[in-house]
């Protein structure tokens, strides 16, 4: 794309200059003021010890936070004294024991000579030693008394084995932890079935006692029931299959005390810590101590980081934003209020760091002001989200700033900029100021539930964020139409000033050219739609095309839309013809210029006939030159001007030509007009007219639809259409 002639103007020389002077505050301001409130205390450093006597009264130099670490390890450990140990049934264990009180049982029932052989032999295979001379016992009892023998120790082993039993070095264990009782897990119940006493935990050690008041019972269906077999039995054969995981213990109790967040006392400015003349107690020293701490918190690597950091920021932001602005010729100045705004930006932050250092919420940040301003100025949205960007990165450095800050400045930024719209109505902005109130205070509630803010503040962060979006509102609106007279910026509000039919250039035009006054406006409607359809600024490309032909103002009666019988033109050459029909494009720039119409406007009448020929004149001059055996000059016979630079001057270009033809159509049909916009359209690009205007092939189908649509509707009482009789 050609640059512009205009772009190189006395004041533009001192735009790389003012860049690199903003680049270096913003980085430098970006870097030290979240380093100011260490900087200030790191001044003062107190040294005392328990008991010792102070010198001075102490005050807080600046808000901190105080770590309560007696309170904070009481209630870890209660955290941790909360977790039961948790025991498991061993199903290999368990398996064991049943298996062996099968085979052991059978053995004893066999009435073969080898029965005693056979239990020695099986208490050999299983390593088991008869400390309490078992069997030499049981085999004295008869075969009655032994059946019911068996009964009881395989329902007691059922028993205990559900039960489960536990080596006492591990119940030795809990209980010298201090406990008196323990969860026990099963796969069904990951969680636990709920407290289990240790009172009620059987070990082998502990079987005589808990088991003999349970055996008693069986005494009562046989007289010479003897309990002790029973017991002396499960204590050779079973196996101990409650296990203890003290592993999975400890892990849970260290998540737990994970959990515990520490207990932070916040030490308000100005706070009295010590008074002169009195011994120091250990909360003193301690919160001496953390004071002196929070002094200074980087290291020279940390700062280095930080530095490289905002470095990085800004020179990548501001690379961004010219390659996003590429090829307009504010591009500098564009990026040079931006630089402005978040300079500004930067320094209330820091104001409001000074002045609510405890209490600060990232909705108190000043996060959207540098956006929605950059949005108003430019009307680009990717321009204003790159600021966006850019200052949610500069905070992400401060101290009060959690890990989610970033985000939060980044999701409220893009919800600002997503939910405003060009604002042309005062419903507009009241609009605008609830939708960005309502988005950005659920975005911002969000943000800060995952890093768990306390409940209590969720109305102060809602209250910060309707406060932060109609300050920066207020203080957009005060500010832009500031800049937009001091700078000739076309923003919405500007543009909508200057189209108004009162407007002098208008108001000359539609008293001494109705005709080319009623073009304008029919052109400007066609301009909007086209622009609105191809992504272009609607609003700059109405009212380019209600000014594009100010120019006739001066000579009306030389164009065909202002003349009713008598045309000029019959009188006079076709060179002169042309000398006066090329006119009024310098005339109408010069008019503008005089009536302080912003440079994207002037841009607009200058280039919206580009350097096309004037075709009726052309052919009128070679017919003469033919006549009398000459040559005829085309550049004589075209426009002289820059071609169409922008979207929205080639927008208005094809409205011009398109309203123009269509309008004089004899017997219009749907058909006619489709194929009069289409010729007129690809006789533009054909002729060269829209290769720097950005415009795609797609764009132009797009354009061609909605002309014929727009057409359509203004002629519709007197299309005929294809189905139609002629």
């Amino acid at each position: 794309m050609r640059k512009s002639s205009h772009q190189h103007t006395a004041s533009s020389r001192y735009h790389p200059f003012i860049i690199v002077v903003l680049m270096v505050l913003v980085t430098g301001c970006a870097f030290f003021i979240p380093l100011l409130p260490h900087i200030a205390s790191a001044s003062q450093q107190f040294t005392y010890q328990v008991g010792q006597l102070a010198e001075e009264d102490i005050f807080a130099p600046r808000d901190f936070v105080y770590i309560d670490d007696e309170q904070t390890e009481a209630l870890r450990l209660a955290a941790e004294r909360a977790i039961l140990p948790i025991a498991s049934l061993n199903l290999r264990q368990t398996s064991l024991s049943y298996s062996r009180m099968d085979i052991f049982s059978k053995l004893l029932l066999s009435d073969t000579d080898q029965r005693e052989s056979n239990l020695y032999s099986f208490l050999g295979r299983e390593n088991l030693i008869d400390r309490r001379n078992l069997l030499q016992r049981l085999f004295l009892l008869n075969e009655e008394e032994l059946t019911y023998y068996i009964a009881t120790v395989n329902e007691t082993a059922s028993m205990v084995l559900s039960r489960g039993l536990m080596d006492n070095k591990s119940y030795e264990r809990i209980l010298g932890d201090g406990y008196d009782s323990f969860r026990l897990e099963t796969g069904v119940h990951p969680q636990g079935d709920g407290r289990n006493s240790l009172d009620e935990l059987l070990t082998k050690e502990n079987l005589d006692d808990l088991l003999f008041a349970y055996l008693r019972g069986y005494i009562r269906q046989q007289s010479s029931f003897q309990p002790q077999l029973i017991i002396d039995t499960l204590v050779l054969l079973l196996e101990n299959n409650l296990i203890y995981d003290e592993a999975k213990t400890v892990t849970l109790r260290a998540q737990a005390r994970a959990k515990v967040e520490e207990v932070q006392i916040v030490i308000p400015k100005n706070t009295k810590l010590v008074s002169k003349d009195t011994p120091l107690t250990v909360n003193q020293v301690k919160m001496l101590e953390t004071m002196n701490a929070y002094s200074f918190l980087y290291t020279p690597t940390q700062l280095l980081a930080r530095a490289i950091f905002t470095i990085m920021v800004t020179l990548v932001g501001c690379r961004t934003f010219l390659l996003f602005a590429q090829g307009h010729f504010r591009s500098n100045l564009y990026l040079i209020l931006a630089l402005s705004a978040l300079l500004v930006s930067i320094l209330l932050i820091g104001l409001i760091g000074w002045l609510l250092p405890a209490t600060v919420l990232d909705s108190h940040l000043p996060v959207l002001l540098a956006p929605m301003f950059i949005l108003q100025i430019t009307d680009k949205k990717r321009l204003a989200f790159l600021t966006s960007l850019m200052i949610s990165s500069y905070v992400a450095l401060l101290p009060t700033s959690s890990m989610m800050t970033f985000f939060f400045s980044i999701a409220t930024g893009s919800l600002v900029l997503w939910t405003f719209q060009s604002a042309q109505r005062r419903l507009d902005t009241l609009s605008n100021w609830a939708y960005g109130a309502i988005t950005t205070s659920f975005a911002a509630l969000v943000a800060n539930m995952l890093v768990g803010l306390d409940s209590h503040l969720y109305l102060p962060l809602v209250f910060g964020m309707i406060i932060n979006v109609t300050v920066s509102m207020i203080l957009v609106d005060v500010t832009v139409p500031i800049f937009e007279r001091l700078l000739n910026i076309p923003t919405s509000y500007r543009l909508l000033e200057i189209s108004r039919e009162d407007n002098p250039l208008l108001e000359r035009m539609a008293q001494v050219a109705q005709g080319s006054f009623t073009h304008s406006r029919h052109v400007a409607e066609l301009a909007y739609v086209a622009a609105k359809t191809v992504g272009a600024n609607p609003l700059l490309a109405r009212v380019g095309a209600m000014f594009h032909d100010i120019g006739k103002s001066d000579h009306p009666e030389y164009y065909i839309e202002n003349q009713s019988e008598e045309n000029k033109h019959d009188d006079i050459k076709p060179s002169l013809s042309v000398a006066i029909i090329k006119s009024h494009v310098k005339l109408g720039v010069e008019k503008g210029r005089e009536a302080g119409l912003p440079q994207e406007v002037l841009d607009i009448i200058g280039q919206h006939h580009g350097n096309d020929v004037i075709q009726f004149f052309y052919s009128e001059a070679i017919k003469e030159a033919q006549a009398r055996s000459g040559e005829v000059n085309i550049e004589d016979y075209s426009y002289n001007n820059e071609i169409p630079q922008t979207k929205e001057a080639a927008v208005v270009m094809l409205a011009d030509v398109v309203e123009a033809a269509t309008r004089t159509m004899k017997r219009p049909t749907h058909s006619k007009y489709q194929k009069q916009i289409r010729k007129l359209i690809m006789g533009k690009v054909d002729r060269g007219q829209l290769k720097d205007s950005g415009l795609s092939l797609t764009d132009l189908d797009r354009i061609e639809e909605v002309f014929l649509q727009q057409i359509i509707g203004r002629d519709h009482h007197r299309i005929e259409y294809p189905q139609e009789e002629e």
